[in-house]
């Protein structure tokens, strides 16, 4: 969508601090934080799931590793006890993220 439009509007310094504060919490410019605010989308922040994602991106990758090795025989036998572990770790601590939020 072609956006052309400027709309200024006034704030307190406090307001502005406040938008400034919640935009930067999503990663996001103030602009976006403001258009997803007025299309009445819900906005909510967990904090610690850029770690959990880092997890999950890493036990991807070993998983496609051993996948990989396992397709080209180089790999007979794999145990995965670790990984599930390691993934039963990660949604309780996901669960634990959403029980909050709630």
């Amino acid at each position: 969508m072609k956006r052309e439009v400027i709309i200024p509007f006034r704030v307190s310094e406090r307001e502005k601090q406040v938008l400034e504060k919640k935009a930067a919490a999503c990663g996001w410019s103030l602009s976006d934080y403001i258009r997803t605010c007025i299309s009445g989308k819900h906005v909510t922040v967990v904090q610690g799931v850029d770690a959990l994602t880092n997890e999950l991106r890493r036990i991807g990758n070993n998983l496609n590793q051993l996948t990989r090795h396992a397709n080209t025989g180089f790999v007979d036998v794999i145990d995965l006890s670790e990984t599930k572990r390691e993934v039963a770790r990660i949604w309780q601590l996901l669960n634990s993220l959403c029980r909050e939020v709630r």
